[in-house]
């Protein structure tokens, strides 16, 4: 259940975006909402993340996103029907399968969002340029995840995370050609966690 504040918060940037059709800056929200401090806004906002009624898009200055049930999507999803094994190892037997896959139910759920990649890093986890990881968002993660970081604040990244003893983090790629960055643990905010990929081919 939200606060006060928390739902004041949320209508008024259900009304801005509704109105001009972008997301609104954080001294916006705390203008038209009556505050002086952006801090207590930016609380409200992940409020309201941590709900599942709006996500942050990272990178991005007005990088708000509301999360609405849709009535007339409700209900539907994307469909694949499995046909069964197919040997990429030794050769196995081909046996067909009625059964489906529901690609919404495998990817979607609260608080996730869609990345796409942009950059050759993470090649050797097998993430290529091109690629759409899907991400949950929260802002911690274990040693070894694969995250969304964000540096100082502005930079974003896609790397694995290791926790080091020292109050420092490494943000490791997976492509030799690249080094691994090694920054202050509060230098670094974690904005979500990859729990899938999409690849397409022509």
């Amino acid at each position: 259940m939200l606060t006060d504040r928390q739902q004041d918060t949320y209508n008024f940037i259900k009304k801005y975006m509704h109105e001009n059709n972008k997301a609104p800056l954080l001294s916006e929200v705390a203008y038209g909402i009556g505050l002086s401090s952006q801090g207590s806004v930016h609380n409200y906002i992940q409020a309201l993340v941590n709900e599942g009624l709006m996500e942050r898009l990272v990178g991005k200055s007005r990088g708000l996103r509301l999360i609405e049930n849709d009535p007339e999507s409700d209900g539907v999803s994307v469909k694949l029907p499995v046909m069964g094994k197919i040997a990429a190892g030794r050769l196995i037997e081909a046996v067909a399968d009625e059964s489906e896959i529901d690609l919404g139910e495998m990817f979607s759920g609260q608080g996730r969002f869609v990345l796409k990649v942009n950059g050759d890093s993470m090649i050797e986890k097998s993430i290529m340029s091109g690629d759409y990881v899907v991400i949950q968002s929260q802002q911690t993660a274990n040693h070894g995840d694969i995250v969304v970081a964000l540096v100082d604040g502005y930079d974003a990244t896609l790397k694995t995370l290791f926790i080091n003893d020292d109050e420092t983090i490494t943000l490791m790629p997976a492509n030799k050609e690249f080094d691994p960055v090694v920054l202050p643990a509060k230098r670094v905010a974690i904005q979500g966690v990859v729990v899938g990929q999409l690849r397409t081919y022509p």
